[in-house]
């Protein structure tokens, strides 16, 4: 009877012990993977992966927001892609319009890589924000790109796709897609949650970029002092900004400029002068063939074969800001038909998708593509509007076009 006791002890002082070692080899597994996480997202922070870019764009716009509906006068937004960030002036359109005794607080919601998807979770978020302080956008212009429309353009974004949605979406709206594939609601929630929206293709996508870039279009070559030439104006404007803005903070959407750029006027003579030699050496024949050959690869710009599933969140977009707005206007921005010479079956497959766009929002699309105000000599690369001339011009287009609703 001993012996049994004794057997007995020893059995369970080896499942102590065998428990005491399970919760120990946990804690370190559950130390490890919190070390390793809070290790990635250091080391992202470190090198502006979360901060920089699209990322950090959409971050500070949406954090400026409870501001922007507290604004006194009628409110202006331009929402749309790169091109619209680029072609639009805001502080520009504000004060012209004041001289005019019109006055408006508009803003500059264009975001680069930022397809009708996202931007679908984004209008939403602009609409919630509205719709709780109960006011309306004055008017809301915006962009439809065909190019970040196309089978290319969404495929391209795999990897930051669970990112940016659970960097816009609410968890009602993940919760939906839980509903529907449980398995990617567990891990939607574990990025947005656990990872700070970094999901694990956006940690491979950042450092894949890093360690092996994207092969560029450089088919076409300027010579060598043109290169030298683009380098050193570089570089002077860069000094030439620090100089005349010694005070500005690095972000990606100023609050302060309503999300534009510079202005003219607020530049020495010098400055536009270094801008007209700047333009010079970078916008040359063999740059924006190279610009044209990369836009192709990466949009199908010129063929367009439109994702249905991005044209349904683009319409998606128009409803959501028909919602907050008293006048939407749906635009398309001039085009660099110099460079950009779409196919006829492109036009077709176009012309099929703005019928779609307008039977649904009940909304005439603008075409500014071929307006006879902005000519080749006004863009910085094939698709791109340049500061100083093509968005001067273009919003001046805009304020004639729009004034008659202030």
């Amino acid at each position: 009877m001993s012996l049994s006791i004794s057997n007995s002890n020893h059995q369970g002082t080896a499942t102590m012990t065998s428990q005491k070692l399970y919760g120990k080899s946990i804690l370190v597994i559950g130390l490890c993977m919190a070390f390793a996480l809070i290790s990635i997202h250091l080391i992202l922070h470190g090198m502006g992966a979360n901060s920089q870019g699209v990322l950090g764009r959409v971050t500070e716009s949406r954090a400026a927001l409870p501001q922007i509906v507290k604004e006194p006068n009628d409110v202006v937004m331009f929402f749309g892609s790169s091109m619209a960030r680029a072609g639009f002036s805001p502080r520009k359109f504000d004060a012209d319009l004041a001289q005019r005794g019109k006055q408006v607080k508009s803003f500059n919601y264009g975001f680069g890589g930022l397809n009708p998807y996202f931007q679908d979770f984004l209008s939403r978020r602009i609409a919630d924000e509205f719709i709780e302080e109960d006011r309306k956008i004055k008017l809301t212009m915006i962009e439809f790109n065909p190019f970040q429309t196309t089978q290319t353009r969404w495929d391209r974004a795999a990897p930051v796709l669970d990112s940016f949605l659970t960097l816009l979406a609410n968890d009602e709206e993940l919760m939906e897609i839980a509903k529907n594939d449980l398995t990617r609601g567990v891990r939607l929630f574990n990025i947005k949650y656990l990872r700070g929206n970094i999901s694990a293709e956006m940690i491979t996508s950042f450092f894949g970029r890093g360690m092996f870039p994207p092969q560029s279009h450089q088919t076409f070559k300027d010579d060598d002092e043109t290169i030298a030439q683009r380098r050193r104006l570089g570089r002077l404007l860069g000094q030439k900004f620090d100089e005349e803005y010694p005070d500005h903070k690095p972000v990606e959407w100023s609050y302060e400029w309503q999300g534009g750029g510079t202005i003219p006027q607020e530049r020495s003579a010098e400055t536009l002068a270094i801008f007209n030699d700047y333009y010079r050496v970078t916008q040359t024949d063999n740059a924006m063939r190279n610009d044209r050959l990369s836009r192709i690869s990466s949009a199908d710009i010129e063929q367009l074969h439109f994702e249905p599933l991005l044209v349904d969140h683009f319409i998606n977009i128009v409803k959501n800001f028909q919602r907050v707005s008293d006048n939407v206007e749906v635009i398309m921005l001039p085009k660099n038909s110099k460079w950009i010479k779409t196919t006829p079956e492109a036009e077709k497959r176009l012309a099929a998708v703005i019928t779609q766009i307008e039977q649904a929002t009940g909304i005439q699309l603008k075409n500014h593509q071929n307006i006879p105000q902005i000519t080749p000599q006004m863009y910085r690369d094939t698709t791109h509007l340049s500061r100083y001339r093509g968005d001067i011009v273009y919003t001046d287009y805009l304020i004639d076009q729009y004034q008659s609703l202030f």
